[in-house]
């Protein structure tokens, strides 16, 4: 329904592979217009060994083999080099299984692997690749029943905490532990008062309930036989903050903690929760009517470049109480100027709503019931996976969908055009612009289609990368000069300096203006916009023969 319906909406600017007469498309790229991000995107069908790298227009430019399965999230190093979680067996079995990492050339030799599972300690899901080398790996620790019961947990049962590890690589295989956090050091229990960590939650608002959220089994966060407790399903590392985000399915929200911490430090009240969003229920301070995440997917900060910079995104898969209904979902953290979270004594984090969301109002033709993920991409458009159905599109910020593609390799193999496919989920996806450097001077001669057939009538657009300033200021001419809009996000006032401007306007994104006034002598104002409602809005400034438009994002 989603994908039919945005084709209508922007035939005009797209282009679309040809068909046979007389046979429906069902797989492959159904839309790639102009404004889509001109890029390579890296898909990894979770039922398949290999990993492709296509164009736009669906062309297979690379590809990577394994002997195993996806376990998880991959990523493309500066490089050129894939670095990929894998699943094998072990004693930890559940959503989202891992256990090994695998660095692969360009040119698919094997450079690095990693091996993280045992009795003790198994990868899943995610990882992060930091700057300096070093890998962030997400994963189970084992806790006993008898160590459940001694943590005050009132049913106690085999339990999987989280632990976060950060491991130095050394060739060819292996590293050395660097640093680590364990969620079992940051507990709290109102159960028992003669056991450790007692105490009511809603006062420890960075230590988790051990007592809230059930354990895995059938129909559970990881299913099977598992112990998993939070479910945890992303992580993220902010080299600027050295603040590491992570995504807890169970518990409905997101996490931040401390990397600036010593291991030492890390199991001590410096490692508790630095933030957490979405479910306010788990720590004591909200109802069920104040929990907004459900199931979600992806936790991530929005890079520099992109118009809603420094924020965080989510997948939200959205079981929700009135709908089957996903969303991607972006706010703006309370943060201090020395990187710190703001929270008010018995109140929840905030903020209190979001600064963007997609689509704007629920529709049950977009859900997914898990994984998924979505990037931010430096045009400011998004790239969203709605796993499960292995569907991937491009939207824009003011909601069009502009490149629209299906995968066809399922767990029996790749399907024809005009084949449906069958489960055919895709963990996560990622678009890298012709300018990465894991991509320039590689060969990227387009190769066949996925999904096999010949293209005809599919146009690949030059980069529309805005990862400068452009992605805020797109100027109409050149007499408007030495823009200036702070804070941006704003909560209450607007400071706006612009040479050579006289006027502004502010409207909504579809268009609509709502505010408008004049620029005193030195081309600058001061505007309040505490009437304005939380999102993205568009700033107008006007000269004498010239405008410039800026985007701001609007919090409480």
């Amino acid at each position: 329904m989603l994908r039919f319906h945005s084709l209508l909406l922007i035939a005009c600017l797209a282009t679309f592979p040809s068909v046979s007469l007389g046979q429906t498309q069902t797989v492959g790229v159904f839309l790639n217009s102009e404004s889509s991000y001109n890029g390579y995107t890296l898909l990894d069908p979770m039922g398949s060994t290999t990993t492709y790298l296509i164009d736009n227009c669906g062309q297979v430019v690379n590809t990577w083999t394994s002997e195993f399965n996806p376990g998880g999230s991959c990523y493309l190093l500066d490089d050129g080099s894939l670095i990929r979680g894998c699943r094998v067996s072990g004693s930890f079995f559940g959503g989202g299984v891992g256990g090994r990492l695998e660095r692969r050339s360009w040119n698919d030799e094997l450079i690095w692997s990693l091996d993280w599972a045992d009795n003790s300690i198994h990868h899943h899901h995610d990882f992060a690749w930091m700057p300096n080398g070093n890998v962030l790996v997400l994963a189970w620790e084992a806790k006993s029943e008898e160590e459940a019961a001694l943590a005050g947990r009132l049913s106690p049962q085999t339990m999987w905490p989280e632990v976060v590890t950060e491991i130095a690589p050394t060739l060819p295989s292996g590293g050395e532990v660097v640093w680590e956090w364990h969620a079992w050091d940051h507990l709290v229990q109102d159960a028992d008062p003669a056991l450790p960590n007692h105490g009511n939650p809603a006062d420890f608002p960075g230590r988790l309930d051990v007592n809230h959220a059930n354990v895995g089994g059938p129909g559970g966060p990881g299913s099977s036989n598992s112990g998993d407790w939070t479910h945890a399903n992303a992580i993220n590392y902010n080299v600027a903050l050295d603040q590491i985000a992570l995504s807890s399915r169970s518990f409905n929200e997101i996490w931040v903690i401390d990397h600036s911490t010593s291991s030492a430090q890390s199991a001590g009240p410096a490692g508790d929760l630095i933030y957490r969003q979405g479910n306010p229920t788990t720590y004591g301070r909200g109802t069920e009517d104040d929990q907004i995440f459900f199931g979600q997917h992806d936790v991530q900060w929005i890079p520099e470049g992109h118009p809603m910079a420094g924020q965080f995104m989510i997948f939200n898969n959205g079981n929700r109480p009135e709908c089957l209904c996903s969303s991607i979902d972006v706010w703006a953290p309370p943060m201090q100027d020395d990187g710190s979270y703001t929270l008010e004594d018995g109140l929840p984090f905030g903020p209190e709503s979001l600064s963007w969301t997609y689509p704007a109002e629920l529709d049950v033709s977009f859900f997914s019931p898990n994984i998924s993920g979505v990037q931010p991409l430096p045009n400011g458009n998004m790239l969203v996976c709605e796993g499960a159905s292995g569907h991937l599109f491009e939207v824009s910020i003011e909601g069009d969908v502009v490149w629209d593609y299906v995968n066809p390799e399922g767990n029996f193999g790749i399907v024809p055009q005009g084949t449906e496919p069958v489960q055919n989920a895709v963990f996560r996806a990622y678009r890298y612009g012709p300018d990465h450097p894991g991509i320039v001077n590689q060969d990227l001669t387009p190769g066949p289609l996925l999904e096999g057939g010949t293209l005809t009538d599919c146009l690949i657009y030059a980069s529309q990368d805005t990862s400068s300033t452009e992605a805020v200021n797109r100027p109409l001419t050149a007499s408007l000069s030495g823009v200036a809009l702070h804070p941006n996000p704003a909560s209450n006032l607007l400071h706006v300096h612009c040479l050579g401007a006289t006027s502004w306007s502010i409207r909504s994104m579809q268009g609509q203006p709502v505010m408008s006034g004049e620029l005193n002598f030195d081309s600058s104002a001061r505007i309040d916009i505490r009437t304005l409602h939380p999102g993205l809005w568009l700033f107008t400034l006007f000269g004498n023969s010239s405008s410039t438009t800026v985007r701001f994002v609007k919090t409480l």
